[in-house]
C-alpha cells in the first residue's frame, strides 16, 4: 500500500498493508506472547529500509542480540554504523523521572541520545517505567507523545497485560494518537503460537480479523494457517516485495538504490535457518547475489526450495562475468533467471518485473541435479592436477552417460614449440575449474572441458587466452573447438571414445 511502511511483522503487514508513518502503535500482551519479538522485527524493518532506529528496553543488550540472532536478525553492522541504537532503562530511571521538574525535561536525555541525525523508528519495550514515573504529573504520556511528534518517528510501544476493560487515564493521550492497537494472546496449541487482535486501526485494511501467528527460529513472526486475506487482494503489494540475499558477492550500490526505489527490498547477508518459510511467506521474488565460488551454494539453496514446493520466482545476480554455462546450470537447478548486475538499470528492472508478473514460478530442478559437478582434481598440497588423456576422455564419457541432455564444448589447444604445462596452467587459472570446467593434457595438446558452453560462445574466451599466452611470450596458438552434441562424431574420434 502506497505511503505505508512495513511493521516487520509479516502476517500483520500482509493483512493490513503496513503502518502509517509518524504514528505510535501500541502492542499489549502477557509475557511470552511476542511483544519483544515484535520490537526486534520492527527495528529490523527499519534497517532493511535504510532507516535509523532507537530501541529503549529493559533487556540486557547481550540477551537482546541473542534473541535477534534466534530470529535470523543481524543488527551488528547497524549498531556499528549507528543505524540502530539500543538504550536500556537505567535502574534509577523511575526515581530520576519522578524528580524531573516537568515531563518535557525528562525526555531531554532521550533527545540527546537520538542525536542530530533523524531517527525514523522508535521501539519502547515497555511503557511501564513512564507510567510508574508519573510523579512529574499526570502529563507524563502527553510528554511521550510530544517527544515522538518532535522527532517525527513511527513508534512501537509495548504494554504488559490486557487493556481490554482497563481504563487508565494516563494512557489516553497515547491511545488517541495511536495509529493502531494490537493485542497478543498465546495459543493453546503450542509454544510460540498465538493470535493478534486488531483492536484499533486508523486506516482501512482488507481485514481486521485476528491474525494467527507463529514465531519460528530464523524467521520470527509467520502466518499460522490460512491467512484472512487471499493473495489476489494484495497481489500488487506482494509483487513489490523482494528478499535479496548477498552470498559473498556485493551488489552495486546504484543498482540496489534503484531496486529500493521501485520495490520493498529486504536485504540479508546470509541465508536464515527458516529459509523456505521466509521465501514462501509472500514475495515478488527472491534474489541471490553470487560470485563464482558461491554459485554451487546458491544452486543448492534453489534446489532445496523447489524440492519444498516453494514457487516464488528466484533470480540469481552476479557482478562478475556471466557465461552461458552459468545460466544453464542455474536454470537446471530450478531458478527463473541469472542476470548480470552490469545490465543497464532500466533493463535490469524490466527483466525482473517480467519474471515477477508471471507469478508462481513453473521452474523445477532437472532430474540430473543429483549428479555432482566434475571438479579439477587436487593434490595433498591443494594444487590442481591435470587429467591425463585417458582420464580426460573417461570423465567426458561419464558426463555424457550421467547428465540428462548435456551440452558442452571441448577446446583443444596446441602451441608448437611452447611449454604445454605452462599453457595448461594458464587454462586452469582462466577457466572455472571450481564449478564444472576441467583441464587435461595429452602429449603436446592441452584439452579443456567447458561445461554448458557452445562453440559460438568462445570468441571472447579464446581472445583472452591468446592475450594472456602472448604476455607469457608463448608461441602462437592453434585451436580446435568441438561441441557436444553438434560435433559428437569428431569429438569421440579426437578423444578416442567409442560412440554409444
Amino acid at each position: 500500500m502506497s505511503g505505508f511502511v512495513n511493521s516487520g511483522i509479516a502476517p500483520l503487514d500482509r493483512q493490513i498493508g503496513g503502518l502509517v508513518p509518524g504514528r505510535p502503535y501500541l502492542v499489549s500482551g502477557n509475557p511470552g506472547t511476542g511483544k519483544s519479538t515484535a520490537c526486534l522485527e520492527f527495528v529490523d524493518a527499519a534497517v532493511q529500509r535504510g532507516e535509523r532506529a532507537l530501541l529503549l528496553t529493559h533487556d540486557d543488550p547481550g540477551d537482546l542480540l541473542d534473541s535477534a540472532e534466534f530470529l535470523g536478525i543481524d543488527l551488528g553492522e547497524a549498531l556499528i554504523t549507528d543505524k540502530v541504537r539500543i538504550v536500556t532503562f537505567q535502574l534509577d530511571f523511575v526515581r530520576r523521572y519522578m524528580r524531573a521538574a516537568t515531563p518535557t525535561l525528562a525526555f531531554e536525555e532521550l533527545l540527546r541520545l537520538v542525536g542530530d541525525s533523524p531517527v525514523q523508528r522508535i521501539a519502547i519495550d515497555s511503557i511501564v517505567p513512564f507510567l510508574e514515573g508519573g510523579g512529574a504529573g499526570s502529563q507524563s504520556i502527553f510528554a511521550l507523545v510530544d517527544f515522538l511528534d518532535a522527532v517525527q518517528a513511527t513508534a512501537l510501544i509495548t504494554y504488559p497485560g490486557d487493556l481490554a476493560g482497563l481504563y487508565d487515564q494516563r494512557l489516553e493521550p497515547l491511545l488517541q494518537r495511536a495509529g493502531g492497537v494490537f493485542h497478543l494472546t498465546a495459543s493453546e496449541f503450542g509454544r510460540r503460537r498465538g493470535s493478534m487482535q486488531i483492536r484499533k486501526l486508523r486506516h482501512q485494511a482488507s481485514s481486521v480479523a485476528p491474525v494467527r501467528y507463529k514465531i519460528d527460529a530464523g524467521f520470527g513472526f509467520a502466518q499460522d494457517g490460512e491467512p484472512n486475506v487471499k493473495d489476489e487482494t494484495l497481489i500488487e503489494e506482494l509483487r513489490r516485495r523482494l528478499l535479496l540475499i548477498r552470498l559473498v558477492a556485493p551488489i552495486p550500490e546504484s543498482l540496489l538504490s534503484t531496486l529500493q526505489s521501485r520495490f520493498s527490498v529486504t536485504v540479508r547477508t546470509a541465508v536464515p535457518p527458516a529459509f523456505a518459510e521466509e521465501v514462501r511467506e509472500g514475495l515478488g521474488a527472491l534474489i541471490l547475489c553470487v560470485q563464482r565460488d558461491s554459485l554451487d551454494e546458491a544452486l543448492q539453496h534453489v534446489r532445496q526450495l523447489r524440492a519444498a514446493d516453494v514457487r516464488t520466482p528466484i533470480v540469481l545476480v552476479t557482478p562478475f562475468h556471466l557465461r552461458a554455462s552459468d545460466r544453464t546450470r542455474t536454470l537446471r537447478a530450478g531458478a527463473d533467471d541469472f542476470i548480470s548486475a552490469h545490465l543497464s538499470e532500466p533493463e535490469f528492472v524490466e527483466r525482473l518485473r517480467g519474471i515477477i508478473r508471471r507469478g508462481r514460478s513453473k521452474a523445477v530442478a532437472s532430474r540430473d541435479q543429483g549428479v555432482p559437478t566434475v571438479l579439477q582434481p587436487m593434490d595433498d598440497d591443494g594444487r590442481y592436477v591435470l587429467f591425463d588423456g585417458q582420464g580426460f576422455a573417461g570423465t567426458v564419457a561419464s558426463v555424457v552417460g550421467t547428465v540428462r541432455d548435456p551440452f558442452f564444448t571441448v577446446l583443444c589447444l596446441q602451441s608448437p614449440g611452447g611449454d604445454a604445462d605452462a599453457l595448461a596452467g594458464l587454462l586452469v587459472r582462466v577457466l572455472r575449474v571450481d564449478s564444472g570446467d576441467f583441464v587435461g593434457r595429452t602429449d603436446d595438446t592441452v584439452l579443456a572441458f567447458l561445461d554448458g558452453a557452445r562453440p559460438g560462445d568462445l570468441g571472447g574466451l579464446l581472445t583472452r587466452i591468446r592475450e594472456k599466452w602472448s604476455e607469457q611470450l608463448g608461441p602462437p596458438l592453434q585451436a580446435e573447438v568441438l561441441g557436444f552434441p553438434g560435433d559428437t562424431e569428431a569429438l569421440y574420434a579426437r578423444l578416442g571414445l567409442v560412440a554409444p
